[in-house]
């Protein structure tokens, strides 16, 4: 009976941000604005609205929102996101904390995230 080999994977399982697992830079960012993307895609997804109505409905082209729906994060900034966000009827709210004192001003870097 022969032996198996075993499989070379050609990926690694990680936990939390893939993005800082990648070793790239705002990976933060990164990750918040893929959450956003998610959020609009299954928005446009679950509305039962054909690709060319919510492209009228969001002022844009219908390639445009296949790109949104096929997850092409690198085509949209978060301000654009966020803009579909509230023409597809979701209340956005922006929470800044500030650094306890002044001493942690530019000490440590905060976090950006989607809740």
């Amino acid at each position: 009976m022969a032996k198996k080999m075993p499989k070379e994977t050609d990926y690694e399982v990680t936990e939390g941000n893939v993005f800082a697992a990648l070793g790239r830079k705002n990976a933060d960012e990164l990750l918040a604005r893929a959450e956003l993307l998610e959020k609009v895609s299954s928005l446009i997804e679950n509305s039962g609205l054909s690709q060319s109505e919510v492209a009228e409905k969001l002022g844009i082209t219908q390639p445009k929102v296949s790109m949104l729906v096929n997850g092409r994060l690198s085509e949209f900034g978060t301000d654009t996101l966020l803009h579909y966000l509230s023409i597809l009827g979701c209340e956005v709210k922006i929470h800044v904390k500030k650094p306890r004192s002044k001493v942690g001003i530019f000490r440590h870097k905060g976090c950006i995230a989607v809740c």
